[in-house]
């Protein structure tokens, strides 16, 4: 819970700073997401009424629906040229207490091969992640009806998810390793997984728990549409779940890195 607790601290100290390189690609990866798909989900697998379709299942645990799929490559897009950027400030202010946006500018050209080279493979994980998870829960609804269905896909999905959270976790690092130390992309996955191993079990809770609360959440706002008199409150609140929890991973990976890497963290210096 300490990163969790860290890392929560330090988004709540420094937001004004950090949420301007987030805006843009949470906004366009909330709007990859059709609420009717997820409403769908809902109304199956919490009301029992309807039958959920793979194509909807799918939707809900991943952006790169056919009709959004234009918005979640913009997404892409913009997270390939904000999180340099952003990256370069965490960094910044991590490593020697600094705290504003000169020079992370000049950090985006060292940042983005590394960025877009990490950010790439964690996408491809996690779409085989989601088209492996929407599988077997549409298996699930075949064979299965009622609570007994609603049951099994609540386990599955909390099972895969901690499956997602577990492999991502021995990514995690490999970004702060590349872009503080300088090593080769090998060595620096390497180097990662040997500080991921000192603290797998903490790392993987500081992504497990968070995770599964942006599921139940993002599940709760989409259930509540019925109540809500237009689309835009729902949009409103999904984009700040996304916002939060680009935020959240982004500060973890390098909460975590200086910590298990034993270096001292300026920001967190006393100034007398």
């Amino acid at each position: 819970m300490r990163y969790i607790k860290g890392t929560f601290l330090y988004i709540f100290k420094n937001f004004i700073f950090l949420f301007a390189f987030v805006i843009l690609p949470s906004y366009f990866l909330t709007a990859a997401f059709d609420p009717r798909n997820v409403h769908e989900i809902v109304e199956v697998f919490i009301y029992g009424r309807g039958e959920a379709q793979f194509g909807s299942i799918f939707s809900f645990f991943s952006p790169s629906d056919a009709k959004e799929w234009i918005f979640a490559s913009v997404s892409f897009v913009f997270i390939v040229l904000c999180f340099p950027m952003l990256f370069g400030f965490i960094e910044k202010h991590m490593r020697l207490g600094i705290r504003n946006w000169k020079g992370v500018f000049g950090r985006f050209n060292y940042n983005f091969l590394t960025t877009l080279a990490v950010l790439s493979v964690n996408v491809v994980i996690y779409e085989l992640w989601a088209l492996i998870t929407a599988g077997l829960v549409y298996a699930e609804t075949l064979f299965l009806n009622g609570i007994a269905c609603s049951i099994a896909v609540l386990i599955t999905v909390v099972v895969f998810v901690g499956v997602l959270c577990f492999v991502l976790s021995m990514f995690l690092l490999w970004l702060p390793c590349l872009q503080i130390t300088g090593y080769s992309y090998m060595d620096a996955l390497v180097y990662s997984n040997s500080l991921f191993a000192q603290k797998k079990s903490k790392v993987f809770t500081a992504l497990f728990i968070p995770g599964l609360i942006c599921l139940a959440a993002r599940l709760a706002v989409v259930s509540l549409h019925e109540v809500l008199p237009a689309n835009i409150p729902v949009f409103i609140i999904t984009e700040l779940i996304y916002l939060f929890l680009m935020l959240y991973i982004c500060v973890l990976m390098f909460v975590v890195y200086f910590d298990t890497a034993g270096e001292e963290r300026m920001d967190l210096k006393k100034k007398f």
